[in-house]
């Protein structure tokens, strides 16, 4: 069913979206897994509608004491659209507090179960390439590289591309500079003087190596502290 009002909509997303943070919470901790759209959709609505109901729950005990600082769901369902006009200000500040309380319950209870799964520590949401290639190179310098490929075959010179993630299948790397060296059986050549880049697929290369030259003086720098 899809929503064909902005408000229809806005109560979507509402809906959802405590279920959207837990889930997000725990895939910083364990990683994602492959799975069907349907299980991973099921679940998002299961833990929305659980956090959701024990929001509402909480504000509903909140109205029993006599403060009113929320809507009256009874009188809301009663009278209906004139109601929703008189205390419009009133559903949205509460629609607001039931998503802000449920997205913190959502947040609490994922803290609490990795506490005792012991997962305490994040699962970066990344590869190995785009590591070492953008998130540990320091800040004034370039990416030189070796791609050793399968056939024997070395490559050297500075990463101008790459593709961060995906299969090997479809990931390439771009190396460039007047230094482009290519090292085989025949011997090393430096061939950056003829040749600007050399696109290598990711598929044929069995190991990369990578430094960081500092882009002004040429001289190594150490990693980005991680």
């Amino acid at each position: 069913m899809i929503p064909q009002t902005l408000g229809a909509l806005a109560g979507f997303l509402a809906l959802v979206a405590p279920g959207i943070v837990f889930e997000l919470r725990r895939e910083r901790r364990r990683g994602r897994h492959q799975e069907t759209a349907f299980r991973e959709a099921s679940r998002v609505a299961l833990g929305s509608l659980v956090f959701t109901l024990v929001s509402v729950l909480l504000m509903t005990a909140v109205q029993a004491t006599g403060a009113r600082l929320f809507v009256s769901p009874a009188d809301w369902l009663t009278r209906g659209e004139a109601y929703a006009r008189e205390h419009l200000t009133l559903i949205v500040v509460s629609v607001a507090v039931e998503l802000a309380v449920a997205c913190a319950l959502a947040t609490g209870f994922e803290a609490f179960f990795a506490r005792r799964r012991g997962e305490a520590a994040t699962v970066q949401q990344r590869s190995a390439w785009a590591q070492a290639l953008r998130a540990d190179r320091p800040e004034g310098s370039r990416a030189w590289a070796h791609a050793q490929l399968e056939n024997g075959t070395s490559f050297y010179g500075y990463v101008r591309s790459y593709t961060p993630s995906g299969s090997l299948a479809e990931r390439e790397l771009v190396l460039e500079g007047e230094a482009l060296t290519c090292e085989n059986d025949a011997g090393t050549k430096v061939i950056g003087e003829d040749w600007r880049r050399v696109v290598i697929p990711a598929s044929k290369i069995t190991y990369l190596r990578v430094t960081y030259l500092d882009a002004v003086t040429g001289e190594p720098l150490s990693p980005r502290p991680g």
